[in-house]
């Protein structure tokens, strides 16, 4: 009996401290959890830095502004254009003519928005400053300096899948094709992949034109001995054996 009276506040002891114990991480991983939460929610825009990405508001934003500029709706002309990309832009400040002028030499938030005019093969590149939410300066680039959008490779899929010839190539498993997006990580086991053709000879069909070649891989790997080009310029398909 003594031993016991003994051992009963001994026991006592380590389930107060056991307690203690278990509610100590707990505390800790939920202040942890709401830590990481609010690292995953978008910052408020009056707490974005200069130098911070793009928050999806502004990329949002500099896409209205851009495609509202009657400047821009000119460069653009009447006939297809897609936006290829919205990028952060740093703009360097005037040191020299900012002297002891503080307001000057803050950079401010700023976009460049890229566009590509399908019937000129040009590029229309728009600096957009985000706090006055206006655009500036527009420069027409060379269509080969445009690179290869998302949406251009899922479009040249959608003229492919529909073509006879890629879908013999395909077989059975042609509608179980899906386009990949590697940026995303997003790879599919039956999954396209789409590669820029930038033709230098002026009697390549691609000469001046947007064209794509895609790749379609399998389980096994990829697809060998046909090429399929697509020129999104004129929506042509060309499907070509490699291997004879």
């Amino acid at each position: 009996m003594s031993a016991l009276r003994y051992l009963k506040p001994i026991l006592h002891g380590k389930r107060i401290f056991l307690l203690f114990l278990a509610l100590s991480i707990t505390t800790i991983l939920l202040v942890s959890t709401a830590f990481a939460n609010r690292l995953a929610l978008p910052l408020p825009q009056d707490q974005v830095q200069s130098l911070d990405p793009l928050t999806p508001e502004e990329t949002e934003l500099a896409t209205r502004i851009a495609t509202a500029d009657p400047r821009v709706k000119d460069a653009l002309g009447k006939g297809r254009a897609l936006l290829v990309q919205v990028q952060f832009l740093a703009l360097k400040p005037n040191v020299y003519a900012a002297g002891q002028d503080l307001e000057r030499l803050k950079i401010g938030r700023h976009a460049a928005v890229l566009f590509y005019r399908y019937d000129t093969d040009q590029g229309v590149h728009v600096i957009v400053d985000l706090e006055k939410r206006s655009a500036g300066d527009i420069t027409r680039i060379e269509g080969r300096a445009v690179p290869l959008a998302a949406e251009e490779v899922a479009q040249a899929s959608a003229l492919a899948l529909r073509n006879d010839r890629v879908r013999s190539l395909l077989g059975a498993r042609v509608n179980d094709f899906r386009v990949a997006n590697l940026a995303a990580g997003e790879r599919p086991e039956n999954r396209i992949e789409g590669l820029r053709v930038v033709a230098t000879s002026p009697r390549d069909p691609c000469y001046r034109h947007r064209c794509v070649d895609l790749l379609f891989r399998q389980h096994e790997g990829y697809i060998a001995g046909t090429s399929v080009t697509v020129d999104l310029t004129s929506q042509a398909v060309r499907v070509e054996r490699t291997v004879r």
